[in-house]
């Protein structure tokens, strides 16, 4: 999967209920933090990355159409972790060298009210939490529109133990939103983001 290429908003929505099916029906799933969702868009989500899959419980956890953002270097998938961000569409970013165009496009989807999710780590390798990046902050300063930190647990080889017919406990919760303005520091709204994530994480994936 090599071309940014986000759905319509009908088909994303059809699939953010598909996935509600595959979380409920192959993991033990559940969400918590939902009050702090926004009724609508536009939003930036900063979940934490443990694992490819991760997008598919976020959208069964928010069911409204969104725009995930993933790293051009990453869209080379096996064909079982590929066929999700093929089949609801992604923005691809290039992590090395952001384009101008790259940034028009994410713009044109925040002006469309769109909610817009950025995993602000940038990286799934390694455990823990990482540092994170401006990325989030910068959109979020730009517009003027609240962050809501995401935490992200259980989906490590997540594949591999639905293969092995276990059914691993996942679980999504959204935080306190970020509200921000005009005139706030980046490194600030970026410390106060990973801040979040890392009081909703249990130790096991700090």
């Amino acid at each position: 999967m090599r071309k940014s290429h986000p759905r319509n908003k009908l088909f994303r929505y059809i699939l953010s209920y598909v996935s509600v099916l595959l979380c409920f029906l192959l993991t033990r799933y559940s969400v918590g933090g939902t009050n702090n969702l926004p009724k609508e868009g536009p939003y930036i989500l900063a979940p934490n990355h443990i694992d490819d899959v991760d997008p598919v419980p976020i959208a069964a956890a928010v069911r409204k159409p969104i725009t995930f953002l993933m790293a051009q270097d990453q869209a080379k998938l096996p064909w079982y972790k590929a066929w999700g961000p093929w089949s609801y569409g992604v923005l691809l970013v290039n992590r090395e060298s952001v384009q101008i165009s790259t940034i028009k496009k994410i713009q044109q989807q925040i002006i469309k009210k769109e909610i817009v999710c950025i995993f602000p780590e940038g990286t799934i390798k390694g455990r823990g939490l990482k540092k994170g990046k401006r990325g989030v902050a910068y959109f979020a300063i730009k517009n003027e529109i609240p962050i809501i930190p995401t935490a992200v647990m259980g989906t490590k080889g997540i594949i591999e133990k639905i293969k092995n017919l276990k059914r691993e406990k996942v679980k999504i919760v959204f935080g306190n939103p970020i509200f921000v303005k005009k005139g706030d520091v980046e490194e600030e709204i970026t410390r106060r983001t990973m801040n979040s994530l890392g009081e909703m994480l249990t130790a096991d994936y700090l």
